[in-house]
């Protein structure tokens, strides 16, 4: 069995990362090799974050957008999530045009829109809903989802350098857990994914990209009962290794992220992911099937540890 605990799809909004990559191409992706069940969120580079004064902004709408014209495609204008008079604001940090102020997450159309497509695959597809980091909705949100469509997805997830907002100070109510984007970015950190886990201990909290391998999260994520880890992109974080780690020269292969991680944490505590369409299956199995370690601790790392986060 190998369950994908980080997986990216897009629904029928504008997405202006990888736009072409759909639902069908992600189900190729898992017949191709093999993968049993996936947790699909949310592209976060959804049509939201796109500033309407951004000079890219007709990019936006294309469907056939490539790797190659991604740099052309990449926002000049930074979007933000704020909280303001109990309700959730869409800004831009660089022009200051408001986007949307509202009092529910805008990304709930998206998720219910993730839930319809899923529905038909609900054995191997278990989505994770993206939700937006505002104190003014994130409760309500979490509760719309927990009470409304509880047996529809598996848990949320969280991307704090995509909505420009710290995960350090927030305290919630869940049942489900929550995977969480790091980078060394400080909105962004491991530290703050960590502070938001002891400031939620009753909550399971996944970090994704390996906490940046900043030795000192690693450390404490050994120490905390309600946390994991994932890998993932391992091959597209190698070869942007000086924009992905604090320390890259200690990392000569993608193999060398999962060392590094197995250095400090046991191998229960480690989760298989793609972050497809940044990352993708084929390789990142590869690397996992060159992995001098235990077949036990592949079994643990490709779909036993996801089991048990995620109670499948």
């Amino acid at each position: 069995m190998i369950i994908n605990s980080h997986v990216h799809v897009n629904t029928s909004g504008n997405f202006f990362y990888y736009p072409e990559y759909d639902l069908q191409q992600f189900l190729t992706e898992m017949q191709e090799n093999r993968i049993s069940i996936a947790f699909p969120s949310l592209n976060p580079k959804v049509d939201i974050f796109r500033c309407p004064n951004e000079e890219t902004q007709h990019l936006s709408s294309e469907k056939t957008i490539c790797k190659a014209t991604h740099e052309r495609a990449k926002p000049q204008h930074r979007v933000a999530v704020f909280s303001s008079d109990n309700q959730l604001v869409l800004q831009c940090k660089t022009c200051g045009k408001v986007i949307a102020k509202t009092s529910i997450d805008p990304l709930r159309v998206h998720n219910k829109e993730l839930i319809m497509l899923t529905k038909p695959y609900r054995s191997t597809l278990k989505p994770l809903l993206y939700l937006l980091l505002s104190k003014a909705t994130m409760q309500q949100e979490i509760d719309f989802w927990e009470n409304n469509y509880p047996n529809s997805f598996v848990g949320f997830k969280l991307h704090p350098w995509n909505d420009q907002v710290s995960v350090a100070d927030f305290r919630l109510h869940a049942s489900k857990p929550f995977l969480i984007h790091t980078g060394i970015r400080e909105l962004e950190s491991a530290k703050n994914a960590i502070a938001f886990a002891k400031n939620n201990p009753n909550l399971k909290v996944v970090l994704a990209h390996a906490a940046t391998l900043d030795e000192n999260a690693l450390h404490e994520i050994s120490l905390l009962d309600n946390v994991w880890i994932d890998c993932c992109p391992s091959t597209f974080m190698y070869e942007n290794r000086f924009s992905a780690f604090a320390f890259p020269q200690d990392i000569t292969s993608p193999a060398d992220i999962y060392y590094k991680v197995l250095d400090y944490l046991p191998s229960s505590k480690v989760l298989f992911g793609t972050d497809s369409p940044w990352g993708n299956s084929r390789q990142e199995l590869a690397v996992i099937q060159q992995l001098q370690v235990p077949k036990s601790v592949k079994a643990q790392i490709l779909y036993r540890n996801a089991c048990e986060v995620y109670r499948l």
